[in-house]
């Protein structure tokens, strides 16, 4: 499904993201969204999540709303 709107940014720059499109990518508050941009268009996509030490994507574990590998998460534990 295809979800489009036309919304205009206001004055501090900022471009609200509609009810029905946070649903559809299942959006929440405080998560965390990816903004790329080119020469001709602006990408925004829900970030996945990822450790905060390194970004790895990989055997992640919660904590206090925060992911962390399971690499960082042994070297920590040193």
């Amino acid at each position: 499904m295809k979800l489009v709107n036309n919304k205009e940014i206001d004055k501090a720059g900022r471009l609200v993201i509609s009810k029905d499109i946070r649903n559809h990518l299942n959006i929440h508050e405080n998560d965390i969204l990816l903004i790329e941009a080119d020469d001709h268009q602006i990408i925004i996509k829900k970030a996945q999540n990822s450790c905060i030490f390194c970004n790895s994507n990989d055997n992640l574990t919660e904590f206090k709303g925060k992911f962390i590998c399971q690499k960082c998460k042994s070297e920590i534990n040193l």
